[in-house]
């Protein structure tokens, strides 16, 4: 028996031949792919409801996003050597000179390093006369003006974390005084702001022009948002089991309603309270599944409140501010306590129906600002936390944002509280959220931007603005992070909407050095952005913060220079 086993195992066993010729056929099977396939961005997609193959671009956008897509290598990719674009990050950095945190010292320098023409800002005319109304005030401030000025820096997610604008604000101040982190929002996202350390009660909300959660009048504040709050919270007293039925067929398109149980798995009998959810047609295939629903409490709060602490990982400067005010809009008279450093006062503010700036506290804030609201709740549009003079930066990041939404704004809210805070400079950083998307045009978003940009110059007319096209982003394709292939195109229309409305424009994918450069960025030593190839950490947003203060300041002194020369 042992014999005819051995037997069968030999005649079973793979001559070597017959491997090679099974690859070379394999080979073969593949090579007719990549003939068939000449153009590198072609695909199977496999429909993941309905089992069906058809051949796709790989920008194409029309496709369910759920869909597996099968990438083919072209013989044009095959047999052609790839020239990779490698970015030197030394080149790019070794010239950029940061500011370091010193313990409670602040300076005073006007050093700045002349950027290379592609760190430049460009201009639709020549002679820089767009920011000139910025240059005007910063020249004011810098020989005795006792105004206070500001500088707000819109963004979407890369402006998270206040990294950016920190650095500007630590180099602005430096330059031309001021104190304090500038206009602040009571709810931050990321929870991870370096100039300020801020907290509130849990029943705030929050209603922005970039989110589904829209306010019923359109009054937006300054930051985009404005909040409210309800005066209860809900807190979790424990677990409730719910049975209902999990269905296991995909396929079906059809949908029957279905009654899911909402009550506790002892009255499954009870149907009374039984509500209805759509699932999958296929009433054959299903179980009865338990999970898990918390039981939560509401309870009513004694008051809302919004706690701001210095922070001790900000610039000096930050640290400290000496003007504390509210913007908020309300019907009646809002009751309010004031807790400056653990010092305590009530206030009662009127009604400011149309965003009013209104000043709580005038001192040397040391530690901690909280107010603590009763009653019905105001519109609050933002804290500001400032010094008397010199310029204030304000960080307003708006996460999954694309830029669009200021045409929504109630425009006579946002031109007084845009004229309340004497901004001076208007920075819009955009386009990262519109690059995982490739589309092979983007006048749609030219368009769309150019109408935000307008919207934002009719509410403050001469005001000075600044476009910062997208960073470079990467994907990985072939196992490779490169570049996505649209961001010069989505730069180039956030250029022309700039230009279309007279605005200045800084690239800031050419700055930081071009295609490929996020790859040089992220596996720097030290490492200066995040493994998801798209966000600076906050040692390359100081590099980027250096960068961008060289090149205003750089158009500044040279408008100092022509003021200063007689015309001929």
């Amino acid at each position: 028996m042992q014999l005819d086993s051995e037997k069968y195992h030999k005649t079973k066993q793979v001559k070597p031949a017959t491997i090679v010729w099974m690859l070379v056929l394999l080979n073969l099977v593949l090579g007719l792919l990549v003939l068939l396939f000449p153009k590198s961005e072609r695909s199977f997609t496999i429909n993941s409801e309905i089992p069906f193959i058809h051949l796709v671009d790989v920008e194409d956008t029309s496709t369910n996003t759920g869909d597996l897509r099968l990438q083919f290598v072209s013989a044009t990719d095959l047999f052609t050597p790839k020239n990779k674009v490698v970015v030197d990050i030394d080149s790019v950095l070794g010239d950029i000179a940061m500011d370091t945190v010193v313990e409670d010292t602040v300076v005073i320098d006007t050093s700045f390093n002349e950027p290379e023409l592609n760190r430049k800002i460009q201009y639709v005319k020549v002679e820089r006369s767009v920011l000139h109304g910025f240059f005007e005030a910063l020249f004011e401030v810098e020989n005795g003006s006792e105004e206070l000025i500001r500088i707000l820096h819109y963004g979407d997610s890369q402006l998270e974390g206040d990294r950016i604008s920190d650095y500007l604000r630590n180099k602005m101040q430096n330059r031309f005084g001021g104190y304090g982190p500038g206009i602040v929002l009571p709810i931050d996202v990321s929870h991870a702001r370096v100039s300020i350390r801020q907290s509130e009660s849990r029943d705030w909300k929050k209603y922005a022009i970039y989110s589904k959660k829209r306010h019923p009048k359109r009054h937006y504040g300054i930051g985009g948002s404005s909040y409210m709050y309800t005066g209860k919270y809900f807190v979790k007293i424990g677990e409730d089991t719910i049975i209902q039925p999990v269905y296991d067929s995909l396929i079906e398109k059809k949908i029957w309603l279905v009654k899911a149980l909402k009550q506790d798995s002892i009255s499954t009998e009870d149907s009374s309270n039984w509500g209805t959810v759509s699932v999958p047609f296929d009433s054959s295939q299903f179980q009865m599944d338990t999970s898990f629903k918390p039981i939560l409490e509401r309870k009513d709060a004694a008051y809302s409140w919004l706690k701001f602490r210095c922070s001790n990982r900000s610039y000096p400067r930050v640290r400290k501010f000496n003007q504390v005010e509210l913007m908020y809009s309300a019907e009646d008279s809002v009751n309010l306590i004031v807790s400056i450093d653990g010092v305590e006062k009530v206030k009662q503010l009127p009604p400011a129906p149309y965003g009013t700036k209104t000043t709580l506290h005038r001192g040397w804030v040391n530690s901690a600002v909280m107010l603590k609201f009763a009653g019905v709740s105001p519109v609050v549009f933002g804290v500001l936390l400032d010094g008397k003079k010199g310029v204030a930066v304000d960080n307003f990041p708006m996460r999954g944002s694309s830029g669009t939404g200021y045409s929504i704004i109630n425009q006579s809210v946002y031109r007084r509280q845009l004229q309340a805070t004497n901004a001076k400079l208007i920075i819009m950083q955009y386009g990262i959220n519109v690059i995982p998307n490739p589309q092979k045009r983007y006048g749609f978003y030219q368009r769309m931007f150019s109408k935000e940009i307008a919207a934002i110059k009719k509410a403050m007319p001469g005001v000075s603005i600044l476009v910062i096209g997208p960073s470079d982003m990467s994907r990985k394709v072939a196992g490779e992070y490169v570049s996505y292939p649209n961001i010069t195109k989505i730069r180039d229309a956030m250029q022309k909407a700039a230009r279309e409305n007279d605005c200045a424009f800084w690239d800031l994918y050419s700055v930081m050095g071009g295609e490929n450069s996020m790859v040089g960025w992220v596996n720097n030593s030290p490492t200066l952005a995040a493994k998801d190839y798209t966000h600076f950490n906050a040692r390359g947003a100081r590099y980027i913060g250096e960068m961008l203060y060289n090149a205003i300041m750089s158009d500044y002194t040279l408008w100092k220079n022509q003021q200063s020369t007689p015309t001929p």
